[in-house]
């Protein structure tokens, strides 16, 4: 972001409008069994949250997204519970930080 904070400070507000109901559609989705459609979701995860240096959350995203696809049902509903964990404490930070 070239050190601008108030650049960096639009691209985090955007991020939370963006994944305010993120982990409710995720798990609608699993819960559903509609695997497609959470990867794809989990994919803008991955994507935005790298943009904006969250590598946890990028990694946690990485991981269930490969699982989704090759649908190891064993391994879906725990990883995207931390996921939606991960999110959620993201999103109360970014929402401090913007106060």
């Amino acid at each position: 972001m070239g050190g601008d904070l108030d650049f960096y400070r639009q691209v985090l507000n955007e991020y939370l409008k963006e994944n305010q109901s993120t982990a409710d559609m995720l798990s609608f989705t699993i819960l559903e069994k509609r695997y497609a459609d959470a990867a794809f979701i989990v994919h803008k995860v991955k994507s935005s949250s790298a943009t904006i240096g969250a590598k946890s959350l990028y990694d946690a995203a990485k991981t269930l997204q490969k699982n989704l696809f090759e649908e190891k049902e064993d391994k879906i509903l725990p990883q995207a519970e931390m996921l939606s964990g991960l999110l959620t404490k993201l999103l109360r930070e970014i929402q401090e930080f913007l106060s």
